[in-house]
């Protein structure tokens, strides 16, 4: 596992994004869930036996897509940075939010358990609020390979 930054927008009345909402879908791949599809009931149904419940609440539409494969190393900006220059310079992700579409930036954190993390920069806070998007940060640790 490496460090890297998801966008997840999630919908229970869209099933589409907006048009145009995203530059190129060509360089990376958009993953998109359907709640409500056979397949994920079926998903969560497995789970359920197993003691995971599906969130309360979970809207039915999601798509995810990550910086994952496209920008090395631990910098948090260049990640967001590259996530959000996937989105169209007409688009904020506020404004989808205001279109009735959840948005949560996620941070995939890896480290040695020897404590320390990232640092959320001036620079990182005016991108979070430029798109009024909240930032989750996720912490793993590293299993080293023998």
């Amino acid at each position: 596992m490496t460090d890297f930054c998801s966008l997840h927008i999630r919908s229970d009345v869209h099933a589409k994004l907006p048009e145009g909402f995203l530059k190129s879908r060509r360089k990376f791949q958009i993953v998109f869930e359907d709640n409500e599809s056979p397949e994920r009931l079926a998903c969560f149904d497995r789970l359920a036996r197993k003691g995971v419940h599906k969130r309360v609440g979970l809207p039915r539409y999601q798509w995810t897509f990550s910086s994952e494969g496209f920008v090395n190393g631990f910098d948090v900006y260049e990640h967001l940075r590259w996530v959000l220059d996937q989105v169209h310079a007409d688009f904020l992700l506020s404004q989808l939010q205001n279109l009735g579409f959840q948005c949560l930036l996620q941070f995939y954190w890896e480290g040695n358990g020897t404590g320390g993390g990232p640092l959320v920069t001036p620079q990182i806070a005016e991108l979070l609020v430029q798109h009024s998007v909240g930032l989750q940060f996720g912490f793993y640790l590293e299993v080293e390979k023998d």
